[in-house]
């Protein structure tokens, strides 16, 4: 009972917030709307076949969630130091590991209806259409586990640094080429790397119309095993920074 309320309490924390900056969320959607447009409108010109720009719309819309996604943990973590509410969190009955991760289920439920409604509107201007299939809520959900687990990290950092911008910016930068890998190369390495291979197969699924349970068990346990390891990672690092932190006595007040 206690984790519900927990978790009721986060996520409406969360979700106030996003309502009260609403002008600041239209305008970031906006920006990446234009964004998008340069850049699908820019390969219709060089006459880029049908896959191809459905392909960029696909895996532009993952490049937004899995950039929002990731930052989510490190901002909220500096803006709670900043607000002189971080140490707060810590005194609470729950722990702030399974507070944070009350927040990423919070943020990935908002981002995810976010990133429904900018396909949505994508698919609308360019006039390109998907085959929405339900099983890639799982696949999407899988990918973006690798992407927390690298959130994860750089809440860590956070926590001891304090500022962390530019490598969330870096950071953002690396998604697009582990976006893109897949299309330059067949190395196994887009096993190993994040999202890349989460990428490939949410491809599959909304461009050549096949369901989750077209996936063979190795395509799926490649998803699963990456998604988890690069999570586990996140969390190992992140409990070694925050006890870091405690010892240097870095959880008050920015």
């Amino acid at each position: 009972m206690k984790d519900l309320v927990v978790f009721y309490s986060v996520m409406k924390k969360y979700f106030i917030e996003r309502k009260r900056y609403i002008l600041n969320l239209i305008m970031s959607i906006g920006g990446f709307l234009m964004l998008f447009l340069l850049v699908f409108f820019g390969l219709q010109s060089f006459g880029a076949g049908t896959e191809t720009l459905k392909g960029s719309l696909v895996g532009f819309s993952m490049w937004i969630f899995a950039a929002m996604a990731y930052s989510e943990l490190s901002w909220s973590l500096i803006e709670e130091a900043r607000n002189g509410t971080l140490e707060q969190l810590y005194l609470t009955p729950s722990s702030f590991r399974r507070i944070s991760g009350y927040l990423v289920i919070s943020s990935f439920m908002f981002q995810f209806i976010l990133f429904t409604v900018f396909l949505g509107i994508m698919l609308l201007i360019t006039g390109q259409t998907l085959a929405l299939n339900p099983g890639v809520v799982v696949l999407i959900g899988l990918t973006l586990l690798s992407v927390y687990g690298l959130g994860y990290i750089m809440g860590g950092l956070s926590l001891v640094f304090k500022k962390v911008q530019a490598g969330n910016q870096i950071l953002q930068f690396m998604f697009i080429l582990f976006l893109v890998l897949p299309s330059f190369t067949d190395h196994p390495i887009i096993y190993f790397t994040p999202i890349s291979w989460g990428n490939v197969l949410i491809n599959r699924m909304l461009i050549r119309g096949i369901s989750l349970f077209d996936l063979t068990v190795l395509e799926f346990s490649i998803l699963f095993i990456n998604s988890a390891i690069y999570l586990l990672i996140g969390v190992v690092i992140f409990t070694y920074l925050e006890k870091v932190a405690k010892q240097r006595g870095l959880l008050g007040h920015y």
